[in-house]
């Protein structure tokens, strides 16, 4: 009787070089006795896609940190808010006043101070307001790396087609008090010399590329960012209450801080007579509170053994199911066969027609 040899299934072990070259610590079953299947196959792929998942979110989860915020009593004392600004109106430039009036009565000509140019009303892109966008606002690292001050995208040049307007963009400083920010016509409002532009003239509707308050940050979603107001009206009044949030970014691990502004928003917006004053107007107030959002990351050491333990698990997780599986499948397969065995009798014959 022939025997197999277990030499006929490996390498042939000849000098000690071979030996060596041939030996393994962690002994695993021969190719020739391995039974590849399908099922295999599949469950490999399954496990596979799953630990590409799941490294990839712990991966996402390391890049953000781990952010904790609480409220406090503002306490810092500041003179002065920076105010970002960067509004188009479907007006001329000639015919719009921009300006600013705080609590305590001064007076700022923020038509000085922003510059202004002759653009196309074009909205498009732009939304309501409260109205849902898919964009997601950056984590802390984004502002970290994109913080301090940034600069102002150039204004499309006006071809002559569609409708004029006027783009208002900036930065001013004002005092750090309650305040209102607003543009409106020449010769309404205030008293200007000559200068009264006609009823027909009016269009308020405009849209908001950048407001905000504090630091410049230019990925910093603010509720106003991308909004924008159409009226057929020509005395219409748009009015944005503000409340702003004195917030401040401390990361624990580039130990740098940030301090900016967030606010919510509402309007109230109608159509006025031609008694009232018809314009945008932002007015502003500054909550007694503020934000601080401390930011850490886990240690590189502790995220790779969590790496180490994750592709772990899931191996093992998916071993055992693919175990499982097969025992089920045995021994659903063994009872089918074991059942069509015994009912046969004799060959070509069906049992219990030889009697």
């Amino acid at each position: 009787m022939d025997v197999f040899d277990e030499k006929d299934f490996g390498e042939k072990s000849g000098s000690f070089s071979a030996t060596v070259k041939t030996f393994d610590a962690f002994p695993k079953t021969r190719p020739s006795y391995a039974i590849r299947t399908s099922r295999g196959g599949a469950m490999f792929l399954l496990v596979s896609i799953a630990c590409i998942l799941l490294v990839w979110a712990e991966f996402g989860v390391y890049l953000d940190g781990i952010q904790e915020q609480h409220f406090t009593v503002d306490n810092t004392v500041g003179k002065h808010l920076q105010i970002n600004v960067d509004i188009t109106v479907a007006m001329s430039c000639d015919n719009l006043h921009v300006n600013v009036q705080d609590a305590v009565g001064d007076w700022i000509l923020a038509g000085k101070v922003l510059r202004k140019e002759t653009t196309r009303w074009y909205p498009k892109g732009m939304h309501k307001l409260a109205r849902d966008r898919s964009e997601g606002s950056d984590d802390l690292y984004d502002v970290l790396g994109k913080g301090g001050r940034g600069g102002w995208r150039s204004t499309a040049v006006w071809k002559g087609k569609g409708e004029e307007g006027c783009r208002i963009f900036g930065s001013m400083e004002v005092n750090k008090v309650q305040g209102d920010f607003h543009i409106t016509a020449k010769g309404h409002g205030y008293k200007d010399a000559g200068n009264h532009v006609d009823h027909n003239a009016f269009n308020f509707s405009h849209y908001v590329n950048e407001l905000s308050f504090g630091e410049f940050y230019p990925k910093l979603i603010n509720p106003m960012d991308g909004v924008v107001a159409v009226t057929k009206e020509h005395f219409f009044k748009y009015q944005y209450f503000l409340s702003l949030v004195p917030t401040h970014y401390h990361s624990t691990n580039s130990l740098r801080t940030l301090s900016t502004n967030q606010y919510a928003v509402t309007e109230q917006s109608q159509e006025v007579s031609h008694m009232d004053i018809p314009g945008i107007f932002f007015k502003f107030d500054i909550e007694p509170v503020s934000l601080s959002i401390t930011d850490s990351r886990t240690p590189l050491l502790s995220f790779i053994v969590r790496m180490i333990n994750i592709v772990g698990g899931v191996m093992v997780s998916g071993g055992w199911i693919y175990g499982l599986w097969e025992a089920v499948m045995g021994g659903v397969m063994g009872r089918v066969r074991s059942g069509s065995r015994r009912g046969a009798g004799m060959i070509g014959v069906p049992r219990g027609s030889f009697e």
